[in-house]
């Protein structure tokens, strides 16, 4: 199961110059902090102080003419040596340090694309070789005397991959273009023969892929229900007093049903990542494109790389390097990620009505809408942040992070109007004040957007050996993913599909119970006591699940032979803790009943046939149908038996593996059986 994004708001250098800004506030400012009732006056109150925390972008934003032309030079020398993988990682560096500002600049970008589809056709990996002189005749500025060099490589490569017709026309374009070359007419003639040669002679296509899972059948389309578009139409939310809004099984479901498919409102790919998945859509990046105007990021297209620099990443390109510098965390990437995404004219027109809702204090009438959107910002800014649980001290920091992102924001082209660092204005001060509101949401509601990459060892998964990992490489927040309650026990699991969340659920789920996701700890890997002090320390709340408040056992505290059967009379709550070998005739201390465990026993036995079949499955790659034959498994388990047990956690954990095969994998994640 994976956890929440994570609470930390910044660390590094910045936090130090936070804490040297809040020593020097006055007692009289601090009061004011302490009586202030709302984000914005906040804002006003620390903004002079936090003004003397200095603020240095990077006017070149990390591009660098020369070290990409010392890359170009570097990245041949691997090519000539046939070091092709080398050749590949020093193109790719060369690719994202080069600017795009002159010809000159543009000329050398085009040089290395071609490079590096050159290193792809002598791999054989034709179709990336093809998305590169795609990605080269976009740029455009490649030397019309070399053009000929790329229309034999494009030809070549489509008749590998068997398409004659476009393979013809690349053939007839190398000819063409042989006229703008520089080659003298010896050197012409040759050609002219290479080409002549290279159409009558096919390319075998070499397919380089190592043990593939083997595909899915065609995925089922998920249809949400009509107020929560992103939720099954068996999904229910509720509301109290103690719990807040919560989801609920408004019908029994089914172990294995995806319960939840969410878009982020916004999301982020985290500064570890910044160079290996694209800034739009999340994609492991194995050929990145660049960004023009910064070497801080990637995209997987320049499909992606339009979409993200029409948004978000227009606004933010200046200031990213200043961020990832100061450590800032993924929670403040998002808060000003959720402002950076829209124009700024679209939160002026919402300020009046925000400000209603909070002068009113009748946000749960006025909210509450036909649709419950991902993309509605109104679901956003009513999410938990528990401000009346918030030290001082924290909030200081958090209204001096968000002061900073919003002076970061200023030196933007973000605000239609001109402004300046030394004064506030009323409209800064609002979207700051909505920048710290951001940052205290987020604390609760961010979730980690992950990837499966293989682990360099064998690593121990409750009674498994894996050779795989989840790895999180960026955060998003979604609305009503965000409505779920934590449990150590949870109901679901979660993956991603580039930046898509997808939750399914792990246990059948009766209805009228609560549907429970997990903030991190779980109990079968930590104890009650570590469970709980994490809890406290991120989520700020004493954990009440079951597990916790029957201090179930972690699993290698658990024995195979050791069952907790239900009690046979129907709707009796009462659960034995028996041993195989025990009296099989048990008197309920509920119902005072006899309940036999032998029908339990022998409904159990089915397992033996099961489980072998599913494993056998699991290690051909056949996830599918190993996820269904565990599914099977789990259901006489949860029909006989009740957690905790080894077996119920160990067909859950393959269930599990099943399913986030099904998400985000790294580009060079390859499936290895477990042991």
């Amino acid at each position: 199961m994976s956890e929440k994004a994570g609470s930390n708001i910044g660390h590094s250098e910045f936090q130090k110059c936070c804490q040297k800004v809040i020593g020097q506030l006055t007692p009289e400012t601090l009061d004011k902090l302490n009586e202030s009732k709302d984000e914005e006056t906040r804002v006003r109150l620390l903004y002079e102080a936090v003004t003397k925390i200095e603020i240095t972008p990077d006017k070149d934003r990390g591009k660098s003419y020369e070290l990409a032309l010392e890359g170009k030079n570097v990245g041949n020398s691997f090519f000539a040596k046939k070091e092709h993988q080398k050749a590949l990682k020093t193109y790719n560096m060369a690719i994202v340090l080069c600017p795009q500002d002159t010809n000159e600049s543009r000329e050398l970008l085009t040089i290395l694309i071609s490079n590096r589809s050159a290193t792809y056709f002598e791999l054989k990996e034709y179709k990336k070789v093809l998305n590169d002189i795609d990605y080269l005749i976009e740029v455009g500025n490649y030397p019309q005397h070399l053009q000929y060099k790329v229309w034999l490589r494009k030809a070549k490569s489509y008749d590998a991959l068997g398409n004659e017709r476009l393979s013809s026309d690349a053939f007839n374009q190398a000819v063409e273009s042989l006229k703008h070359s520089k080659l003298d007419e010896e050197a012409m003639e040759a050609k002219l023969k290479e080409i002549d040669t290279a159409r009558k002679t096919k390319v075998n296509k070499v397919d380089k892929h190592g043990l593939e899972l083997v595909p899915s059948s065609s995925p089922e389309i998920f249809v949400g229900a009509k107020e929560y578009i992103a939720a099954h139409p068996k999904v229910a939310f509720e509301q109290d007093a103690y719990q807040g809004r919560f989801a609920i099984a408004a019908e029994d479901i089914e172990a294995g049903t995806v319960i939840v498919e969410e878009n982020p409102h916004c999301s982020v790919v985290d500064s570890e990542h910044a160079l290996n998945n694209c800034q739009y859509c999340f994609v492991s990046v194995e050929q990145p494109i660049a960004c023009p105007m910064c070497a801080h990021v990637v995209f997987c297209s320049t499909i992606c790389e339009r979409l993200a620099n029409k948004g978000f990443h227009r606004v933010e390109c200046p200031v990213l390097e200043v961020l990832f510098k100061n450590g800032a965390s993924v929670n403040c990437l998002l808060a000003m990620r959720i402002v950076s995404q829209r124009h700024y004219s679209f939160f002026n027109d919402k300020k009046n009505k925000l400000k209603d809702y909070l002068r009113d204090n009748c946000k749960k009438s006025i909210i509450k809408k036909k649709n419950y959107r991902f993309d509605d910002y109104d679901n956003v800014f009513f999410l938990c942040r528990n401000e009346h649980l918030r030290s001082r001290n924290d909030l200081l920091h958090y209204t001096c992070m968000s002061i900073y992102l919003l002076r970061l924001l200023k030196t933007t082209k973000y605000f239609p109007f001109e402004v300046t660092d030394e004064a506030l204005t009323d409209d800064e001060a609002y979207i700051g004040g909505l920048i710290l509101r951001h940052l205290q949401l987020l604390q609760f509601n961010a979730h980690e957007i992950s990837e499966l990459a293989n682990n360099e060892k064998v690593v121990m998964q409750v009674g498994f050996q894996a050779r795989y990992e989840n790895v999180t490489i960026g955060a998003g927040l979604y609305p009503t993913l965000a409505l779920f309650n934590h449990s150590c026990d949870p109901s679901i699991v979660r993956y991603n599909v580039k930046n898509k969340m997808v939750v399914r659920t792990i246990k059948p789920i009766k209805a009228g119970e609560i549907i429970y996701e997990n903030y991190g700890p779980l109990y079968m890997t930590q104890s009650t006591e570590q469970r709980q002090e994490v809890l406290k320390k991120s989520y700020w709340f004493e954990c009440l699940c079951i597990p916790c408040v029957e201090m179930w056992p972690t699993f290698n505290e658990m024995h195979e032979n050791e069952l907790r059967i239900p009690c046979a009379t129907e709707k009796c709550p009462f659960v034995f803790s028996v041993r195989t070998e025990d009296d099989p005739f048990l008197t309920c201390d509920y119902c005072k009943k006899i309940t036999s465990i032998l029908p339990a026993v022998k409904g159990l036995m089915i397992l033996d046939e099961i489980l072998p079949e599913a494993e056998e499955l699991f290690g051909n790659g056949d996830l599918e149908n190993a996820m269904h034959k565990f599914l099977q498994g789990l259901e006489i388990l949860y029909k006989h038996t009740r957690p905790p047990h080894p077996e119920i956690i160990k067909v859950q954990h393959r269930i599990r593996a099943c399913m986030i095969h099904k998400g985000n994998k790294s580009h060079h994640y390859k499936f290895l059986d477990f042991v």
